[in-house]
């Protein structure tokens, strides 16, 4: 695989920039899946998620459920694209595959795929710490996420309204502080 200077220096600024934010991290050590959150220092939601997800190549598609669990909450979905990753949002009323949601924006900040792992840095700046029937509390120091992990990349990798498969690599829950992943006066949320 071969990067150009300009992609190169996007994916480095972009990890760089996401260390230097305050953040929270969650590593299934199944999977693999590795992601982080920052958030700025709000009170309450509405707010924008400037989130990393980094995974092994044997993932196909890595998950976060905002709130805590697959159903009736905004669902943050990535999964590798040649050399980019696909970021998308889903929502789910049944234990079946989740559809595309439509009341989110997502800009990808930086990804990139090679022979081991898949990253991508995006801000989700509407839709996924609001949504009708719940919120994310900015202020919680034990609020419960959900993840999930799959080892299929999605039929149509390039098309963010693809099907996905089932989480047959992992999935569960884990609690954060929200309150370590706030940042004063950070300009990446805006």
């Amino acid at each position: 695989m071969h990067f150009s200077k300009l992609t190169a220096a996007v994916v480095i600024s972009a990890a760089i920039l996401i260390q230097a934010l305050n953040t929270v991290s969650y590593s299934d050590p199944g999977s693999g899946l590795e992601i982080s959150l920052a958030i700025p220092d709000v009170q309450s939601a509405p707010f924008p998620l400037y989130m990393t997800f980094t995974a092994p190549i044997e993932v196909g598609w890595g998950g976060f459920a905002t709130g805590g669990c697959m159903l009736r909450s905004p669902l943050i979905v990535a999964w590798p694209n040649n050399n980019s990753v696909t970021v998308t949002t889903r929502w789910a009323k049944y234990y079946h595959a989740p559809t595309p949601y439509l009341n989110t924006a997502i800009a990808v900040k930086s990804s990139s795929v090679n022979a081991t792992h898949w990253t991508a840095t995006f801000l989700c700046s509407k839709g996924c710490s609001d949504w009708y029937g719940g919120s994310i509390d900015p202020s919680y120091n034990n609020g419960t996420f959900g993840y999930a992990a799959s080892s299929e990349v999605p039929a149509a990798p390039g098309n963010a309204s693809t099907a996905i498969r089932f989480h047959d690599l992992a999935y569960g829950h884990f609690d954060w502080d929200l309150t370590k992943a706030k940042n004063p006066g950070s300009t990446v949320f805006g």
